[in-house]
C-alpha cells in the first residue's frame, strides 16, 4: 500500500485521539486521563510522543517514549520505554509503527539518551526486531497455585480432562499451605500504605547497585506510578522497623481476578526480602485468590526466595504467557554494548509498561 499519512509531534490536543487508537488497539478502556497522566505528568519527565495523521488530518497512529530515570553503574542517567505501538488497521501496512520508532528514537537520541527498552508483546515482536531492537533475554513469570482449576483450564485440548483433576490437587495445596501459617507474622507485619514519602527514597538510595541499570524508585515516582494511576487498581504496604522508625521495604500488589500480582516491591535487606515475600505470600492466600504471579528476570534476587516459599519457576516453552522478551534498542552510536548483557538489568514488573495490562 502506497504511503498516505504524515508524522507530527503529538499533544495534550491528541490525547482523546490516542485514547481511542489504543483502546481500539488492545481490547481496553482507558479514558483521556491515562494518556495526560502517562504522557505530561510523569515526575522523570514528558513522553517523547509522535502521532501519524491521514490524508484528511484524522489521526491513525501513535508511539511513545515514556522517559525513567536510571542509576548505571551507580551513576544518574535517563532511559526511554517504548510505549503504546498503535495503528489503525485501516492504516496498516504503511510503515506507520517503523518510521514513528525511528523518529522518537532519533529524537531521545538527540536528548543524550543511550537506550530504549520494553517488555514485547507477541503481536510487535517480530516489527520490533525488524526495526533495530534486539532481544537479549527473558522475564519469565513465577507461579504459586492456592487453587488449581485456573491452571488446569490452560491445558488447551486436555483442559477438559485436566480440570477433573482439580479437587485432588487442591487437597495437595491445602496441605502445602499449612506452612503459610508459621509466616503468619510476616503477612501482620504489612501495613496499609496510602503514599510514600521521603523514606522511600532513602531506601531507594540504599539499595542502589554498584553495577548494572536499575530504575529510581523515588518517592515521587512512586506515587505517581502506583498511588495516583488513573486505574487505582493496585495496593501499597510498608514493612516496618519494631519501632516503626526505619522503612525495612515496600511491595504493591494487584489483586484482580482470582490472581494476586506482585507488581513491584523493594527491600532493604536479605531479611526484609524474605518478610516481604514470605508476607505477600500469606496475604494472597488470605484474599482467597487461586494464584499469586510474579514477573522478574531469572537473576533478580527475590527470585530463590519464591522459589524457596514453594513458588514454581515458569515453563520455558510458553513465551508470551510465560516468558516475556526484554528487548531494548540503542538511541545513540554510543551506546555501551556491556548494556545488552541481560544480567546488568535489574528490574521487576514496575518496569513494565504502565498501566498497559489493566482494562
Amino acid at each position: 500500500m502506497d504511503r498516505a499519512w504524515t508524522a507530527r509531534a503529538a499533544g495534550p490536543d491528541d490525547y482523546e485521539d490516542q485514547r481511542r487508537l489504543f483502546n481500539l488497539c488492545f481490547g481496553k478502556t482507558k479514558g483521556v486521563d491515562t494518556f495526560r497522566w502517562k504522557y505530561a505528568e510523569n515526575p522523570h519527565g514528558p513522553a517523547v510522543s509522535q502521532v501519524a495523521c491521514d490524508a484528511e488530518g484524522r489521526v491513525v497512529g501513535g508511539y511513545s517514549y515514556v522517559p525513567r530515570r536510571f542509576r548505571r553503574d551507580g551513576e544518574k542517567i535517563v532511559l526511554m520505554q517504548a510505549s503504546d505501538a498503535m495503528v489503525d488497521p485501516s492504516a496498516r501496512r504503511q510503515g506507520i509503527f517503523t518510521e514513528l520508532d525511528d523518529v522518537v528514537c532519533e529524537l531521545a537520541g538527540k536528548q543524550g539518551i543511550s537506550w530504549a527498552y520494553a517488555y514485547s508483546g507477541r503481536i510487535s515482536f517480530n516489527g520490533f526486531l525488524g526495526n533495530g531492537w534486539e532481544c537479549i533475554g527473558h522475564a519469565p513469570v513465577y507461579r504459586y497455585r492456592f487453587a488449581s482449576r485456573r491452571g488446569l483450564a490452560r491445558a488447551g485440548r486436555l483442559a477438559p480432562l485436566a480440570v477433573l483433576a482439580a479437587p485432588l490437587l487442591d487437597g495437595v495445596y491445602r496441605l502445602r499451605d499449612r506452612r503459610l501459617a508459621r509466616h503468619r507474622s510476616a503477612r501482620l507485619a504489612l501495613e496499609p500504605l496510602s503514599r510514600f514519602d521521603a523514606t522511600a527514597t532513602e531506601l531507594f538510595e540504599a539499595c542502589v547497585p554498584a553495577r548494572g541499570l536499575m530504575g529510581e524508585r523515588d518517592a515521587a515516582w512512586l506515587n505517581w506510578r502506583y498511588v495516583d494511576n488513573p486505574s487505582q487498581r493496585q495496593e501499597c504496604f510498608a514493612l516496618r522497623s519494631t519501632d516503626g522508625s526505619e522503612l525495612l521495604g515496600w511491595l504493591v500488589a494487584e489483586f484482580s481476578g482470582g490472581n494476586a500480582f506482585l507488581v513491584d516491591h523493594l527491600a532493604r535487606d536479605d531479611r526484609a526480602r524474605d518478610a516481604l515475600l514470605a508476607g505477600f505470600t500469606c496475604l494472597a492466600h488470605e484474599r482467597g485468590m487461586a494464584e499469586a504471579t510474579a514477573m522478574l528476570f531469572a537473576h533478580h534476587p527475590s527470585v530463590p526466595v519464591l522459589l524457596g516459599y514453594g513458588w514454581k519457576a515458569p515453563r520455558q516453552d510458553k513465551p508470551f504467557r510465560d516468558m516475556f522478551p526484554w528487548i531494548v534498542r540503542a538511541c545513540r552510536d554510543d551506546s555501551a554494548a556491556e548494556d545488552t548483557e541481560m544480567v546488568r538489568w535489574l528490574l521487576a514488573d514496575g518496569d513494565r509498561d504502565a498501566e498497559h495490562m489493566s482494562p
